[in-house]
């Protein structure tokens, strides 16, 4: 008897101060809880093929370091970095330039030069599993 009381006791007490674990929770998560989900917009296309500058994209990096302003470059010193993001619709017309990095003078030279460099410059568009051309998103990183 004392022996099944003291197994009923454990149970209890097992079940009464046993502590929830909460399950761990990732920012992404959290964030996607927070925001309204509209299923009726599809995903963006899978870029099997992405967009190309005519001559390359080395090319065209190339062409942005001919036309940066290096006279406003002078005084931030060596060793540079940002990246060209830029947006090329399914025609291969750039609709978007934009650049990221630490240095806001240089992500604004960068991305003047990146513009000057696509400015009535057909790209060739990047195309999805099917051959269909897509709006595809180049990220192209840059030093100086």
């Amino acid at each position: 008897m004392k022996k099944v009381f003291l197994l009923i006791l454990i149970l209890i007490f097992g079940i009464g101060l046993a502590q929830k674990v909460k399950k761990e929770e990732k920012v992404k998560d959290k964030f996607e809880s927070r925001q309204p989900q509209d299923m009726s917009v599809p995903p963006p296309p899978m870029v099997a093929f992405p967009a190309q500058y005519p001559k390359g994209n080395k090319a065209f990096i190339d062409h942005v370091k001919k036309n940066l302003n290096t006279d406003a470059l002078k005084a931030l010193g060596k060793d540079l970095k940002t990246k060209i993001i830029l947006k090329v619709n399914s025609e291969g017309n750039v609709i978007n330039v934009s650049t990221y990095g630490g240095d806001e003078t240089f992500n604004t030279e960068v991305k003047k030069a990146a513009e000057k460099a696509t400015y009535n410059v057909k790209w060739e568009a990047g195309k999805n599993n099917r051959g269909e051309k897509v709006i595809d998103i180049v990220n192209l990183p840059f030093r100086y």
